[in-house]
């Protein structure tokens, strides 16, 4: 159980109820380490000014535990970790800190202090998923290390995930690929609407197939980046297969179906109104041809029929029409409309020292994810990828990505751990073990702070999980950083006082394994030496 956990089940002793009471951190800790609004909620009910009800409170909590310090300010309940309880928590922190019991079935939620659900569910996470027509930019390493480390900590939280790169290798796309391929074969002019590069040049002079060509090229560059896939989904299989034929009987049997009207004669329609959606869409054109939504409706369709409980997509915020139709049709065909939940990513910009970059000195056009992890080194990259919310635009810097300096986030937080690991050389200890320590009277303020920090991660984490936020991985990272190294200038780690330093080798011992935990799900390494 959780600090935050421990809290909640003392309010709960004192107040009952079936809702934990909702903590929050203050903005100044000087006021505690939490704080409630739980006397602001029962005002209503108990007919009570807020002030006078956690007044009220207070004595009642205290008297349940001797952990924690109950103050009230404003109606608001503030609560304090003791710092002998701080430190008898750090025994908790394992390299497997923060992940649900092996022997529950429920994952519990450290935010609300309740379990995320009924049941751990199975997550299909699809992502990327790029045309097979072109190398993979930059926004498509975004996509890799937004999903890639989603899992990550999805899985951590004892999620069954299953990530998924679903291959769009038909329609007209990928034959105006292949004649732009062929036409510079024979020395013909590409088509007006084909695909011009230095690629498709040099995919011409390759006697292979030019899809199946880039398709393995973007697998190596995914595999560079560290972004690994369970399943590589064809489209191709679901024209094959009779899927989206299958989709289309099904809504045509529910009458969803009818043949359009004047821009549209003779085209087959979706009644997607019916299912929130804006207007009708065009599932088959009147020369017979299906558009890709049809597609997209038996790929959905097909993902809930393999068991998934919860569909997840990543996509560039460009697709933010596309969510209400593809809900739709969920819902028309298995009623199951809120099954799926979209992340979209806004576009990164490449800077180089603060100047735009828009070409590769290389090759005179766009700048590729496999130029960029070449030029700056997979960490670094994907450190940067996951930095900032998916919904705001990213700047990337090459050259700050480069630095080896304190200005560099990465380099920043890897140094801490490098930095500790340095220590605990020094110090010749083994790895963190149960210690029969006595807890200290008082902790020094960056002990504290740094202890309490630690004690956070299962929230950050389980937040991630539920809020797909992951740059709040990066900013706890950075945080905890920050703190460290305070700690570091603050205390000295190894001195004569044999107490004090098994203790403070103890809490570097914790922050080692807390940085490693992040490290792993944010796909970086976790140096020992810099």
């Amino acid at each position: 159980m959780s600090i935050r956990q421990e809290i909640q089940s003392v309010f709960a002793q004192v107040i009952g109820g079936s809702e934990p009471a909702p903590l929050e951190e203050p903005k100044n800790l000087d006021y505690g380490d939490y704080a409630t609004n739980i006397a602001l909620r029962l005002a209503k009910p108990l007919k009570k000014a807020p002030k006078i009800i956690a007044q009220e409170l207070v004595p009642k909590l205290a008297a349940q535990t001797a952990d924690f310090a109950f103050t009230e300010i404003n109606g608001f309940i503030n609560i304090r970790v003791s710092d002998q309880k701080l430190f008898q928590e750090l025994a908790k922190i394992t390299p497997d800190y923060g992940k649900p019991d092996a022997d529950t079935s429920t994952p519990f939620d450290c935010a609300q202090g309740k379990p995320l659900s009924v049941r751990r569910e199975k997550i299909l996470l699809e992502y990327v998923s790029a045309n097979p027509t072109g190398p993979l930019h930059i926004g498509h390493g975004r996509w890799a290390v937004l999903g890639d480390t989603l899992a990550r900590a999805l899985a951590y939280c004892g999620q069954q995930v299953t990530r998924e790169f679903y291959i769009n290798d038909a329609g007209r796309q990928i034959a105006n690929f292949v004649n732009s391929v062929q036409a510079v074969r024979k020395n013909q002019p590409v088509p007006e609407d084909g695909y011009h590069g230095a690629y498709i040049q040099e995919l011409a002079k390759l006697d292979a197939d030019p899809v199946q060509t880039m398709l393995d090229r973007q697998k190596t560059t995914l595999q560079n980046i560290h972004a690994e896939f369970d399943s590589w989904f064809s489209e191709k299989t679901l024209h094959a297969s009779g899927a989206v034929d299958q989709a289309l009987e099904i809504l045509r049997r529910k009458n969803l179906l009818y043949t359009g009207e004047n821009e549209y004669a003779g085209a087959l329609v979706f009644r997607a109104e019916n299912f929130g959606d804006d207007k009708d869409r065009v599932l088959v054109k009147s020369n017979g041809e299906k558009t890709y939504f049809t597609a997209d409706i038996a790929y959905h369709k097909n993902k809930l029929d393999r068991g998934f409980d919860r569909l997840i997509n990543i996509w560039g915020a460009d697709h933010h029409g596309y969510i209400t139709r593809v809900r739709a049709a969920i819902e028309a065909l298995t009623g199951r409309r809120d099954a799926l939940q979209v992340i979209l990513g806004q576009l990164v910009n490449l800077f180089r020292g603060g100047e735009p970059v828009k070409m590769s000195k290389r090759t005179g056009e766009m700048i590729t994810l496999q130029e960029v992890i070449e030029e700056i080194g997979v960490d670094a990259a994907r450190y940067f990828l996951a930095a900032a919310k998916s919904d705001t635009a990213l700047d990337f810097d090459l050259e700050l990505a480069k630095k080896q300096s304190n200005d560099n986030p990465v380099y920043y937080v890897q140094y801490a751990h490098a930095r500790i690991c340095s220590i605990l050389r020094q110090a010749a200890v083994k790895p963190l073990q149960a210690t029969a320590l006595q807890p200290p009277d008082k902790l020094e303020t960056a002990e504290r702070t740094l202890i309490l920090k630690m004690l956070r991660l299962p929230e950050e984490i389980e937040a991630i999980a539920q809020n797909y936020a992951i740059h709040r991985l990066c900013a706890y990272a950075q945080e905890l950083a920050a703190l460290f190294h305070n700690f570091y200038h603050e205390c000295q780690v190894i001195s004569e006082d044999a107490q004090t330093t098994a203790r403070r080798l103890q809490i570097i011992q914790a922050a080692q394994i807390v940085l490693k935990i992040i490290f792993d799900l944010l796909g970086i390494s976790a140096p020992e030496k810099m």
